[in-house]
């Protein structure tokens, strides 16, 4: 099992997006096969509202966190075909857009999920990765031109193979000729060390704001001080300016605390989704670009609604309204 290995010769750093194309805009699930007529919609949906940016997830599989092969299941997932018809008109309406692959598990005990796949041979699992799920989302984000691709997301127990993620790299950049990032998990982005081979740094953004409800907006800003001073200090350390490929709270008492629990219990309190929301806005608004390039929220489902359980989707919630502001701000 080889591990580490040489660092590849980087890559420039890669300008920030003018401040007139920061990335603001939603991310988008592709996970219904019959959904294209939806998901076209929904581009629509967002378009009209002033949404410059969508990050388009798709989802491949593996077993459970042992095994060593990827595949894509077209039954889960729109079509080849149909990916192209999406992507393309997201880009015919004007919105820029990102491509983000995930690996999701078939199988999963308590705690397992993505993040700790351990395979017996990471080489072979590499080598899926790198076949099975990356050529083929190399050669759609090409053929769509799409703006930015991720070579990865919250792969944290991989982020160490030096060597293998070059290769994954390379391989990317023979057959797409785009930007590209990694989407590390928040508390997790100093682990990789390929960042100087890729364009931009990237991450998710599930930090816990408060540890109980009822948090006012000035609490909140004072815990997003902390972050984004650590956060400032690492990208300006690495020479690339970042984005969060996913930030967004549910709609339920406990977002603040518990953003990341997709799976979460408890009241829907839209009051605390907004004032999640409202804090996300004040704190990061006159970060530099060169430094924050911006945020994709997560999530935007079609036909989401605001009584639905735990939902991210900010469909008739008084967050929107904010989102809307912040959009139209750029």
């Amino acid at each position: 099992m080889a591990v580490g290995g040489p660092v590849a010769e980087g890559t420039a750093p890669a300008k920030a997006t003018k401040k007139s194309e920061q990335v603001r805009g939603f991310c988008i699930q592709l996970s219904d096969a019959q959904g294209t007529a939806k998901y076209i919609a929904a581009i629509d949906e967002l378009a009209e509202m002033g949404c410059s940016w969508i990050n388009f997830a798709i989802a491949a599989r593996q077993q459970d966190v042992k095994a060593e092969s990827i595949h894509i299941n077209w039954q889960n997932i729109p079509s080849r075909l149909n990916l192209e018809k999406i992507l393309k008109h997201a880009k015919a309406k004007g919105i820029r857009t990102v491509l983000m692959p995930m690996v999701l598990l078939d199988t999963a005990g308590e705690k397992e999920w993505r993040g700790a796949i351990k395979p017996a041979d990471w080489d072979n699992w590499f080598d899926s990765y790198r076949h099975i799920l990356m050529g083929p989302m190399a050669d759609l984000a090409q053929a769509c031109d799409v703006d930015i691709l991720c070579v990865g997301s919250e792969l944290l127990t991989s982020e160490t193979y030096l060597q293998q993620w070059t290769e994954v790299i390379k391989s990317v950049r023979a057959r797409y000729k785009g930007k590209l990032t990694y989407s590390a998990n928040w508390d997790h982005y100093e682990v990789p060390k390929f960042w100087d081979q890729l364009d931009y740094i990237s991450m998710n953004c599930y930090h816990e704001l408060a540890d109980r409800p009822g948090a006012t907006v000035a609490q909140l800003n004072a815990s997003w001080a902390n972050i984004k001073k650590a956060l400032l200090k690492f990208v300006d350390e690495q020479k690339r300016p970042f984005f969060f490929t996913e930030v967004g709270w549910h709609n339920l008492e406990n977002t603040v605390s518990q953003p990341w629990n997709y799976v979460a219990k408890g009241k829907i309190d839209s009051k605390e989704q907004l004032r999640a929301y409202e804090s996300f806005v004040e704190s990061w608004k006159d970060v530099p670009t060169e430094q924050f390039m911006g945020a994709l929220f997560w999530e935007w489902k079609p036909d989401s609604k605001p009584t639905d359980h735990g939902t991210y989707s900010l469909q008739g919630q008084p967050a929107l309204e904010v989102v809307k502001k912040w959009m139209a701000a750029k």
